[in-house]
């Protein structure tokens, strides 16, 4: 069986259906769970899912998006810049399959891209405003429970 994903430009209006019902874009993380905490849950998922992939097999899960996100939340406390391609390679999916969810989070507005001052071959991607607000409020459910 073969499955195929979808990309369709999605517009500001429709931005709004992303984000969770009754759930302010201002919310802070639950409970006041300081970011070196939430730092460390996103590791902690993010080193499992590799565990889980290499005991499992690679095959049967795949989560380019949330390993992306996972990753740029670290990467954000970690104060360390992202290019497109590490993007890709910690979103450890296909090159093509990894830039389909980027630009599907793009469109969502959690990821925003900006041009390497140096050298404007290069693009660093880094967590919208709104990105690090959702993560971290996730991030706080988790630890909060």
């Amino acid at each position: 069986m073969t499955y195929a994903i979808a990309v369709v430009p999605i517009t500001a209006a429709k931005r709004v259906a992303f984000l969770p019902v009754g759930v302010s874009i201002a919310d802070p993380a639950p409970g006041g769970v300081s970011s070196p905490a939430l730092v460390e849950v996103a590791k902690r998922l993010y080193t499992m899912r590799k565990i889980r992939d290499d005991l499992l097999g690679e095959t049967l899960f795949s989560e380019p998006a949330w390993d992306i996100l996972l990753d740029l939340f670290i990467s954000d406390h970690e104060r360390r810049q992202l290019s497109v391609s590490a993007v890709c390679i910690g979103a450890r999916a296909p090159s093509a399959t990894a830039l389909r969810y980027l630009a599907m989070l793009q469109d969502a507005n959690l990821v925003e891209r900006t041009r390497d001052e140096r050298d404007g071959r290069r693009s660093h991607v880094q967590l919208t405003v709104l990105g690090r607000r959702r993560m971290a409020n996730l991030l706080g459910q988790l630890v909060a429970k």
